[in-house]
């Protein structure tokens, strides 16, 4: 892995998740739509039952911390963290809105979590420690919150061939700007793109019977432009790669990006389908 200083790193993935929070807001109904079965499958590989007391790492505007919840029940308690505020609190108030009462919202990077050892009898993480530069160390870290034999279950993207949601205006943005690609094992969202990935995050993490399957995330737009909206919304990797450059560069980035969505999936309804790994181990 390139080497990176992770304060600063994590520094800057704070200040780009507060600022994308308004995307997600706008956008939240398409997401839920396209990725509720992978939230749902990640509760289940993490074995989360009735009672279950759940650490949602990297939650975000709050999944799978919402499906958690429900699965807990009343008598069960999720505590969902993230580096960002803004996200964190629209976090909130979807889980007031679904009437939920029973997540607490903690502020906090992955690698500064701190809890008492047995606190939490499952952990998830939805391309959520992915982000985080020391993710192996933030899932030792998790590892020790754990009662002994619970599991933790985490998801990313798979590699870009395979994941056009992202990797089409990446690509795009990368040529355009001629800007090399990131070196590889740079903390994102393309960066376990295998279960051998994956699953070795865990794995180094200390988690044993580590297991990885794929599943399929399908997101529709209306047009290319409404596809290069959500993009320029809600993905800070790719809005952090354009936004140094001048307005008129951004501009024609952009442009370009919807471009190579047309070119894709033609003038109308732009439908792609992404592969998504999910690992999960025993703690």
């Amino acid at each position: 892995m390139k080497t990176i200083d992770a304060q600063e790193f994590r520094a800057l993935q704070r200040g780009q998740w507060n600022e994308a929070a308004r995307g997600w807001r706008k956008w939240a109904g398409l997401i839920d739509d396209a990725s509720s079965e992978i939230s749902e499958r990640l509760v289940g590989l993490a074995g989360i039952g009735p009672g279950s007391r759940v650490l949602d790492v990297a939650a975000g505007y709050g999944e799978p911390t919402l499906s958690a919840a429900r699965r807990a029940g009343p008598g069960g308690r999720v505590v969902a963290t993230d580096m960002s505020a803004t996200m964190l609190a629209f976090g909130r108030e979807r889980a007031h809105a679904a009437g939920l009462g029973n997540i607490d919202f903690v502020e906090s990077a992955a690698s500064g979590l701190a809890f008492a050892p047995g606190s939490f009898d499952a952990a998830l993480s939805r391309f959520g420690i992915i982000f985080e530069p020391e993710a192996e160390r933030a899932a030792e870290r998790v590892r020790g919150f754990l009662t002994p034999g619970s599991r933790m279950a985490i998801a990313s993207w798979g590699p870009p061939e395979r994941v056009p949601f992202l990797a089409i205006p990446m690509r795009t943005a990368m040529a355009q700007l001629d800007v090399p690609p990131p070196a590889p094992g740079t903390p994102g969202p393309l960066s376990r793109p295998t279960p051998e990935a994956l699953g070795g995050l865990l794995i180094d993490g200390g988690f044993g019977d580590v297991v990885v399957e794929e599943a399929t995330v399908s997101f529709a737009w209306d047009s290319p432009e409404a596809f290069t909206t959500f993009i320029r919304e809600i993905a800070p990797p790719i809005q952090a790669m354009i936004a140094p450059h001048p307005p008129q560069v951004q501009e024609a980035t952009w442009a370009a990006i919807a471009g190579a969505v047309r070119d894709v999936a033609g003038d109308g309804e732009v439908r792609l389908d992404n592969l998504v790994l999910m690992a999960s181990g025993r703690a």
